[in-house]
């Protein structure tokens, strides 16, 4: 596991998700559109830190953790589409989805450097 105590990588996951969260509702009608050239590859992005985070900060809570990130990605594309002037894509939940599998894939195949994460699924929970 990453040298992270439970209460620090409980505030960086908190910190993250505000950032997340912010930058996701963000009225980006002033920011030209080469600045950001690939949505889905920054929603993939954002999610895999947020796996990461999550899994550091709560070891071993592997299934309700993803879920509740999927749901996230999902409110958060309801949230765009309801309360600011971007549009929800249900391609960018499928992103941010993509990015929660990758991040449980780079911890699974990184050599015994994240052991918060379950080896087997009778861990999971």
């Amino acid at each position: 596991m990453l040298p992270l105590a439970a209460l620090p990588a409980r505030l960086l996951l908190i910190l993250l998700l505000i950032i997340a969260t912010y930058g996701f509702l963000k009225d980006t009608s002033g920011i030209p559109n080469s600045w950001m050239p690939n949505d889905k590859l920054m929603h993939v992005l954002v999610f895999l830190a947020l796996t990461v985070s999550y899994l550091q900060a709560f070891a071993g809570r592997c299934v309700v953790g993803m879920a509740a990130l999927a749901l996230y990605g999902g409110l958060i594309e309801v949230a765009q589409a309801t309360f600011s002037n971007r549009m929800g894509d249900p391609l960018d939940w499928l992103a941010d989805v993509a990015g929660i599998g990758l991040g449980i894939l780079l911890l699974r195949l990184w050599p015994a450097g994240f052991p918060a994460v379950p080896r087997d699924s009778d861990d999971a929970r």
